[in-house]
């Protein structure tokens, strides 16, 4: 992961939803500073990194998860 990153959260944190999408603001070490856009403002969420996941990985699990007509 990277500064400036997409990412998604996979997992609620200090009240913003799972599946909100963000962008890596600052890394250390395990934990990770994601500002995700909620109800139309910027909110930096205190997170790890194994609580949130690459944008492009979670969108390829979603399409796998959707069921095949």
């Amino acid at each position: 992961m990277n500064v400036g990153e997409p990412v998604v959260l996979v997992e609620d944190i200090e009240g913003v939803a799972e599946g909100t999408h963000g962008r890596v603001k600052d890394l250390s070490a395990d934990s990770v500073m994601v500002e995700c856009k909620v109800r139309d403002r910027l909110t930096v969420v205190h997170t790890h990194t194994w609580e949130l996941l690459p944008e492009r990985l979670w969108k390829r699990l979603s399409r796998r998860r959707r069921p095949q007509n």
